[in-house]
């Protein structure tokens, strides 16, 4: 429940794949590529290329579409409704992030660089508060939230390019076929065999 990159200055209109391919195509973003054999679990917004994992397109995904008894469809279904409950934690973050600095909630009408400032300044104080005091009691109670649901359902200028954004069907495919081999694996194994 930390923040591993924060990137401020865009209108909260601007579509979520528009932003996350401006943070990945400027070196001066220093957007933190993850190590080789990693990738970061993105939402269905963005765009499935290499070291970027969305779910299933196509296939249920939130957690709230299980009516009753884990009905899965398939290795997809299943699949998505994993990565709903790992994707969940970050909604949970930012919940928490809002609740506790609730300046976010209503922001001042400061310059965009100065209210950048200010998202930037509490997400760090978040990550220390998380670091030095897990136990603080906004955590505790999120953490309590997330498992108590759990059991319940049982979610400028231009720079040069820091790393090239490969776009391509290759790299569509690879990481679809990386998703593959994580999710029919995980499908055959969900009872614990």
């Amino acid at each position: 429940m930390k923040f591993t990159y924060v990137y401020t200055g865009w209108e909260g209109t601007a579509h979520d794949a528009r932003v996350f391919l401006d943070a990945l195509s400027r070196r001066r973003n220093q957007f933190p590529w993850p190590p080789e054999g990693y990738y970061y679990l993105v939402d269905s917004a963005f765009p499935c290329i290499e070291k970027f994992m969305p779910p299933y397109p196509r296939e249920r995904y939130h957690r709230s579409d299980r009516y009753s008894g884990r009905q899965f469809r398939g290795y997809k279904d299943y699949f998505n409704f994993r990565h709903s409950s790992l994707r969940n934690i970050i909604e949970r973050t930012f919940a928490l992030l809002k609740n506790r600095f609730q300046i976010l909630s209503a922001m001042p009408r400061y310059r965009p660089t100065r209210q950048g400032m200010l998202v930037t300044a509490c997400c760090t104080l978040h990550n220390l508060i998380r670091t030095v005091t897990p136990n603080d009691e906004f955590i505790q109670a999120a953490l309590t939230l997330q498992f108590s649901e759990e059991n319940m359902t049982g979610n400028d200028e231009a720079g040069e390019p820091s790393e090239v954004v490969d776009m391509s069907h290759e790299s569509a495919g690879a990481m679809a076929a990386q998703r593959d081999a994580i999710a029919i694996p995980m499908w055959e194994d969900r009872f614990g065999a």
